[in-house]
This record gives C-alpha cells, structure tokens and sequence, in this order.
C-alpha cells in the first residue's frame, strides 16, 4: 500500500503550485466566462501585490466592455522591486538603440517589443531612472481627464504627474510622460505583543514608537526589522524622511536665528550650507543606530511588517499600505502602524506606457490610465470589501490620488486625507539629487559593514558608565563623510561613461566600506578599553 500511497503524494506536492497558480488565474477569468465579447490584451511590468492586479484587471475589464464592447486581459509581469524592474528594462531595450544610444521610434521597434506599461514604484524612480533612459512615452489622454483628476498638479511641493515637459497651461496635451494613480506614505510598524515582553524583562515600560529616532533605543537591539535600500526603492524613500527630516530641522532653526523667511534659503550663504551639513549629519547618525539595531536587511519591503505581526522583530519600517493592510490580516494587537507625524513622504505611485508600444496596445493603456484616474477607478484602493465601487475580494487600502473623492469618505477603510495631513513637510526634490549616492553610502555603511557595526555597537552598549556611553555612542553615529562628499560622488559618477557606471557603483561601495569598518573598528578599541 505503502508503494502506491508515496508516489500519490509525491505528485500531489509536486502539482500544488501549478494548482495555485490556476486558482489565481481562475479569478480574473471567472468574470470573462459566458462572455463572446471579443478580448483586447495588455502587458504591464509592476511589484504591486497579487490583490491589487486582480482588483484592477477584473474592474477595467468590466469598465472596458461597458464604455468600449471588449474585454481586456492583462499579464503582469512581476520581476521584483524596482531596482529590478530597472534591470529589466534595460535589459529589454539594450538591443534597440542606435549607435549613440538613442532609442529607435516607437514605430520601429513596436514589434519588438513586449511590454506596454510599467506601473508601482515611486516618483523618484519614474523621473529619474526610466525616464533618463527614454523608456517612457509620452500619454495621450481625453480632453478634461488630468484636468478633473489634478485641479492642483502638486501635493506639498511634490509633483501628482510628470510635469518637466508638459505645458501648464494645457495639461491635457502630450509631453506626460508618467501620472500618478494612488498615494504612498511611510511609517513604523511595531509588534505590541514584543513591546509589552521588552518591558516585562527590563522591569521599564518601552512605550510604543511615535519618531524615527524611537527606532534607535537601545532596547531594540538585534530586534528591528529593515529591508535593504540598494534592493527597495521604497524602503529607501523612507530612509530619505529620516535624513530630510533632520536637515528640514537644521534649516528651520537657522532660518529663525537668521531672522530670514521660510522662503528664503540662500545656499550661497556658508551659515546656511554648514547648517543643512549639520542636519545631514543628525539625520546619518540616527539612520545609523536604526540600522545598529537591525535584525536584518530584506530584499523586499513586504517582509517586514509580516515579520512584526509574527513577533519574529519588534518593529520596521513599513510603507502605509503593507502596514495597514498587515494590521487587517493579523489584528492590531498583533502590529500597529505609526506615521511620524510631519516627518513622512506623501508621494505618488505611477503608472507609464513604455517606449514602443503603438497601435491598438497603445490605445489599451492610454484608456487603463484613463480608468485608473477615474473616480470610479480611484475608489478601489480605499473602500471595504464588498462595499459597492470597492474591491471584491479584500481591501487594498490605499490612499486616492484625486483629491475630489475626499469630500465623501463613507465605507473606507481608513478615515485619511493626505492633502490635510501632509502639515507642510515632504519631500524635497533638491535633496534627492544625491538619491543614489546616498543608497551607496548606506549599503557601505549597513550592508557591507555590518558585523563591524554591530560588533562596535553591542561593545558600546556594554560600556557601564552613562556618559561615557554616551560619548561613545556619539562617535559612533558621526560617520567619517559628509554631504559634500556625497555630492562629489555625484559628479564623479555623471562624469562616468554609462558602460562604466556600475563598476564604478561597486568600487564605490568597496572604498566607503573599509573606511567605514576602521571607524567602527576605532570606536570598538575604545569601548573595550572603557568596559
């Protein structure tokens, strides 16, 4: 019997993925049977999750065949997070450029190409890796459908849509090249159930996180959850708000002694430089005890708040929506989700027609985003389950990008109003010139270096006299580079021909890590030496 049972079994397992992968599929096409409409199809390259691809594909099909006669099928193509969507885009499009590196026209590569649109994964992404490369195209739109959805075209100094070569004054003519669909923000997630256990054992209440900075209490030692900001453009942002946050705090404070108005932010000025150095600095160094903290780095931003609900961290950094939609499945009392108030990125999450799609797939994607900017689109991410206009199966909830559905908020999911709650403070475009010198420095300083980091950090925490502690901490966060080196990486790194680049990136890392490991070596001698 024995015989006959194993290799039952061993099939069984053996065809469970397969067996998923249709009961996946079966949903999207569960809406299609019965239908002989004809059926148009689109390609879409995005990280989004499996519940937001099904949500939308089942609600542009029906809006397609209701408004248009025909179905639309679409496959999502799901390489990873957006670093490897970059990857595969350049990958796509190597092939098909001239001698100086300039795409051929859309109508001489359109069969050659398979992807009709990108969709998820940042502003920063859109404008200044994929558009740079000239794989986006410029969109097409009815009269009036950027106008209704962006009476404002920016949401506390962020731009909601591509606007470097569109004419203000018509918004609905060609030079867009990407538009934003929903909202993202950054917070904290933490586990109360770890919480309350920290505090058990310590015998001192831990209070749950409200700052960034709460991230970097020694009580989180070894239990913090982080993903990795070369792999996570997401994750990244967020370790942007950190740093922005402290160089918005220098600047503020030196606009005060200066008796200078807000608006006035002389960067001649070397007062006002040696200040926003300052906050650069404040803001590395609590970034650095966040990441002296970590019990890891993920490759994917998802993993963290799965982790926290678990218990297996005590707290992350999460974007709102995975936290949110994580306190949903596992309960609050198993995760709670922060946002740090006025210290937190609201910025929009595109979609784009990549470069050479024509004909009637251009169409379908032109038509998509006129879908997703719909109020009927855009009330998908927010409402419950089952509410009518709201997704079928479970709640994405996410922020809407049209700030006219903000007026009625009944049956959502979650009570928010980003364009109330952003208090000023977001972004700052001329502080992400040095993004991905900053990514550099980190995974030199995090990734590269970390069990010279943590072995510096633990010495230091065992140190028993307070001050001398906390001196040591000290000289710990004050990394050996400045923002001007970090700009100075900048130019060097526009200065390299393309082909060289990334080596350029891994000798780059090399170089920061072992001056950052002497650094942590230095302050390990000397808190051996206090212990």
């Amino acid at each position: 019997m024995q015989r006959v049972i194993f290799p039952i079994l061993f099939l069984v397992v053996l065809a469970a993925p397969f067996a998923v992968r249709l009961a996946v599929l079966g949903e999207a096409e569960e809406a299609r049977q019965g239908s002989d409409l004809p059926t148009r199809r689109l390609v879409i390259i995005t990280p989004h999750n499996r519940d937001i691809l099904l949500e939308f594909e089942r609600a542009f099909s029906d809006w397609h065949a209701r408004v248009h006669g025909e179905r639309v099928e679409i496959a999502f193509v799901l390489p990873g997070g957006t670093n490897d969507i970059v990857k595969l885009l350049d990958k796509t499009y190597a092939g098909l450029r001239d001698a100086e590196g300039r795409l051929r026209s859309p109508d001489e590569i359109d069969a050659q190409t398979q992807y009709d649109m990108v969709w998820g994964g940042g502003d920063f992404t859109f404008n200044s890796e994929m558009e740079p490369r000239g794989v986006l195209q410029a969109i097409e739109l009815p009269d009036g459908v950027l106008r209704d959805a962006f009476p404002e075209p920016a949401l506390a100094g962020i731009a909601l849509y591509d606007q470097d070569d569109a004419d203000p004054t018509t918004p609905d003519t060609p030079g867009v090249s990407w538009v934003g669909v929903c909202l993202s923000s950054f917070g904290i997630v933490y586990s109360p159930f770890y919480y309350e256990r920290i505090s058990r054992a310590s015998g001192e209440t831990l209070p749950p996180p409200e700052t960034w900075q709460d991230l970097a209490r020694p009580e989180l030692a070894d239990r913090v959850a982080l993903a990795d900001p070369g792999s996570s453009g997401s994750a990244a942002v967020a370790y942007m708000m950190v740093l922005q946050r402290a160089m918005a705090d220098a600047e503020e404070q030196y606009l005060r002694g200066s008796a200078r108005q807000p608006s006035s932010r002389p960067a001649d000025d070397p007062e006002y430089r040696a200040a926003i150095e300052a906050g650069w600095k404040q803001g590395m160094g609590d970034l650095l005890l966040i990441a002296a903290n970590a019990r890891y780095f993920a490759d994917s931003a998802s993993r963290v708040p799965a982790d926290v609900s678990s218990a297996s961290a005590a707290a992350g950094l999460a974007i709102d929506f995975y936290g949110r939609v994580e306190q949903e499945l596992a309960g609050e009392d198993r995760i709670g989700f922060v946002s740090p108030q006025a210290a937190t990125a609201i910025t929009p999450d595109p979609i784009a027609i990549l470069h050479g799609t024509t004909g009637r797939r251009l169409e379908t994607a032109q038509r998509f985003i006129e879908f997703l900017l719909s109020r009927e689109g855009q009330l998908i991410w927010i409402l419950e389950s089952g509410a009518r206009g709201g997704p079928s199966q479970r709640a994405l909830r996410r922020p809407p990008i049209r700030r006219d559905v903000y007026a009625d908020r009944s049956g959502w999911t979650d009570d928010v109003n980003p364009f109330e709650e952003a208090a000023g403070f977001n972004q700052r475009q001329e502080w992400m010139l040095e993004f991905t010198e900053t990514r550099i420095v980190w995974q030199a300083a995090w990734i590269e270096s970390q069990a010279a980091l943590q072995e510096a950090y633990r010495a230091v925490l065992a140190v028993p006299e307070p001050s001398r502690r906390a001196a040591l901490l000290a000289q710990l966060r004050d990394l050996p580079i400045t923002w001007e080196d970090v700009r100075a990486m900048r130019r060097e790194r526009r200065s390299q021909p393309k082909a060289r680049e990334s080596a350029w990136i891994g000798r780059e890392r090399v170089r920061l890590a072992n001056r950052f490991r002497a650094h942590y070596d230095e302050v390990l001698e000397a808190a051996e030496r206090a212990g």
